[in-house]
């Protein structure tokens, strides 16, 4: 009685779940066929060209590429990128008939059992690094697509003169390595001439993407074989933080401050002091501004203005002080470089006719004697 009881829990429970694994058990037959007949009985190579005949010398690859995440690096000028390159081909070598494999209409793989064009990123700053492995998904028409995630450091070089705020430019160059414009033809997906940014996140609250755009660039058009690269470009702007601005609007009204001194009494001790302070004052704004500025070949209009108010608040200094010392002198004698340089290089520039003058009261003078 007991066994009965048994083979009635067998059968009432578990034949379901047997029934439910019937489908998978044969969709993992049909899978294992599959790849013993496109990787066994054709002898794949991986490291050939998936060409059949002449007439197929050169593999079409379009390319994509989708931004997730995307930070300019201010002190090293570099572009940080997170990513997916998306690439398509057709491998004429790995075609079959669904019918022949259980309907079977795609197949996904590791990359590393495929040919893969040897795609590098040109101007990579960590190297010429290969696309690491991935799965891709293989059609039964032999269509290839690989979605390799990339992680990738560019070089940029942005146009400081609106700093803190602007826009920047950057480009992330594919392109295949060893490969020519004989064996691949490099295009782009789906002919999208921008970068897909769906999946696009600013992680950075003073960067974020406005504009991308795609396009393939031929080299050595002088020479045959030319190799291709597809160029990605990517607009940033960049929004100037809070303490930014504040710093901005300090320097301003330090401006103001030292201009308003100039209507002050010469020898007032506090145009001097407001002199120092603002002195100071700039020389601080200053360190935090080289501190904070990007690489870059221009220099921003707002340093400049800053290194001028630097030089007004020293020259500002400067002229108290003299005004001061002059004045808590004895009025009845100047020194004696002023009263030289009054008498002979101050009325000589302005008075070039001064010493002909001279000369002439000299002869009429002469005369009458």
């Amino acid at each position: 009685m007991a066994l009965y009881f048994l083979l009635m829990h067998v059968v009432l429970f578990c034949s379901p779940v047997l029934e439910a694994q019937t489908p998978n058990s044969a969709y993992f037959s049909w899978t294992k066929e599959l790849k013993n007949e496109l990787f066994y009985v054709r002898q794949y190579d991986k490291h050939a060209r998936p060409i059949l005949n002449s007439s197929e010398q050169v593999i079409q690859v379009d390319v994509r590429f989708s931004f997730s995440r995307a930070v300019f690096n201010e002190k090293d000028g570099i572009l940080e990128t997170n990513g997916w390159l998306g690439l398509r081909w057709l491998d004429s070598m790995l075609k079959w008939d669904p019918s022949e494999f259980g309907d079977m209409r795609n197949l996904k793989l590791i990359s590393d059992l495929l040919w893969k064009p040897d795609i590098v990123v040109f101007n990579s700053v960590r190297g010429y690094d290969p696309m690491p492995p991935s799965q891709a998904t293989l059609l039964h028409d032999g269509t290839v697509y690989y979605i390799p995630p990339l992680y990738l450091v560019t070089p940029c070089d942005p146009d400081l003169t609106k700093w803190p705020e602007g826009f920047i430019k950057c480009e992330i160059r594919f392109g295949a390595w060893t490969l020519d414009s004989t064996e691949i033809l490099l295009g782009i997906l789906e002919n999208e001439t921008k970068a897909d940014l769906i999946h696009y996140e600013s992680w950075s609250s003073q960067w974020e993407i406005t504009e991308t755009a795609v396009s393939t660039n031929s080299y050595f058009n002088c020479c045959n074989p030319y190799y291709q690269d597809v160029a990605v470009t990517v607009h940033l702007k960049r929004n100037s933080s809070p303490a930014e601005k504040i710093v901005i609007v300090s320097s301003a009204g330090i401006w103001i401050i030292v201009l308003s001194s100039y209507w002050m009494s010469p020898n007032s001790a506090d145009r001097q002091t407001i002199g120092y302070s603002g002195f100071i004052g700039m020389i601080l704004i200053l360190v935090i501004f080289l501190w904070k500025l990007p690489t870059g070949k221009n220099v921003p209009v707002l340093l400049i203005t800053h290194l001028v108010l630097l030089l007004q608040c020293g020259s500002n200094c400067a002229v108290t002080m003299m005004n001061r010392r002059l004045l808590q002198r004895s009025p009845k004698s100047a020194p004696y470089w002023v009263r030289r340089m009054v008498n002979n290089k101050i009325l000589d520039t302005l008075s070039p006719r001064r010493e002909m003058l001279t000369e002439i009261e000299l002869n009429q003078a002469s005369i009458i004697n």
